[in-house]
């Protein structure tokens, strides 16, 4: 495992990940979070994700939570140590015994129960997530329940530790800064591995008929992690494209603009073109994004496949949600190059002042 994604349960972001080639699953762990009316598209990942791990959360985000499989499943329910929880990853893994279950809470719930609930999952399951939200630090509430849920497993060398910072970095990442010191705590538990997720994904779009770049921080703030000491070295995480802090709710009679985004480290190229619901406006929008400098070419994945296909045929060229299945796809495999490329020194040398 080399890099770590987060998305949310559905149709469009699930098509994203079963279109990615065997060869990159090799490298890369997708971390979804449930959500939705019901577990259709969850099913088709679980069919189509063969041979490979996969962790599996359930949303927090308030619109999930309004959502019929959450709350008709009382997902987030932690009494008996959250027994409905725990039995939604129980039939998850006879479904498909690659699920690897995240252990995550809000400060409010009981201690007991979440331990319990992890102690549970490590004797049911090969392996486990514990998840830490920590917008710009870890609270210490979260922080110090991190540390006792592993004091409690009987072998922490099988969990991994997810630290979830969202839409926010930590102050500093140098030697002996808060963030520092948190990570060397870790050192002890000889943990699987230790994940930092984050996202710098616009929260808004350009104006209609405009395109823009905007900057990927989240590759300079993780690149350039002090890693003298810790162990084991923190794995890439993002959210693929994606901002869970963007608005997700759609208010009756809104516009819907073609709106089209390609990956290049470490910017993103976005795109808005047509009126309300012109999607014929997406074949142009294909062959702009072939046009771009930094194109990785046709057949690079699943999503520029498709670029190629609208352009050609001037058909099938999709709506929104088709395309944010594309730039999800492309972004992962984008960055799975820039990872895994040996000659890549983008994670060694890259500054953060050079993106400001």
């Amino acid at each position: 495992m080399q890099y770590v994604a987060c998305l949310r349960v559905g149709q469009n972001d699930i098509k994203a990940l079963t279109n990615l080639e065997p060869v990159r699953r090799d490298v890369f762990t997708p971390l979804l979070d449930m959500r939705g009316d019901d577990d259709r598209h969850l099913q088709t990942f679980l069919a189509n994700w063969t041979g490979h791990p996969f962790f599996l959360d359930i949303s927090r985000a308030r619109k999930d939570l309004a959502e019929d499989f959450i709350g008709g499943n009382d997902l987030h329910n932690p009494s008996e140590a959250f027994e409905n929880k725990q039995q939604f990853f129980l039939n998850t893994q006879r479904t498909n015994n690659n699920i690897i279950p995240v252990i995550s809470w809000t400060d409010d719930d009981p201690q007991r129960d979440v331990i319990q609930l992890a102690l549970s999952a490590e004797r049911n399951f090969n392996q486990i997530a514990i998840r830490v939200f920590c917008p710009e630090k870890p609270t210490s509430t979260s922080w110090a329940r991190l540390l006792s849920v592993l004091d409690s497993l009987n072998l922490p060398n099988f969990a991994h530790v997810i630290l979830d910072f969202g839409a926010t970095s930590p102050a500093s990442t140098a030697a002996g800064s808060e963030f520092n010191h948190s990570l060397k705590q870790l050192n002890d538990y000889n943990l699987q591995s230790v994940v930092l997720l984050s996202t710098s994904f616009p929260i808004d779009k350009p104006a209609s008929n405009t395109s823009r770049s905007s900057a990927c921080y989240d590759v300079a703030w993780q690149s350039n992690i002090d890693r003298n000491g810790i162990n084991p070295s923190p794995i890439y995480g993002d959210y693929a494209a994606t901002n869970p802090t963007a608005p997700m709710e759609y208010i009756p009679g809104m516009p819907v603009l073609p709106f089209g985004c390609y990956y290049t480290p470490t910017e993103w190229w976005q795109r808005r073109k047509g009126g309300n619901k012109e999607f014929v406006n997406y074949i142009e929008i294909a062959q702009e994004v072939r046009n771009l400098p930094g194109y990785h070419g046709d057949d690079f994945c699943w999503a520029t496949r498709e670029y190629s296909r609208i352009v050609a045929t001037s058909t099938g060229y999709g709506n929104n949600g088709t395309w944010n299945g594309y730039r999800i796809n492309q972004h992962i495999c984008a960055m799975i190059l820039s990872i895994t490329d040996d000659t890549n020194t983008e994670f060694d040398d890259l500054e953060f002042d050079d993106l400001i």
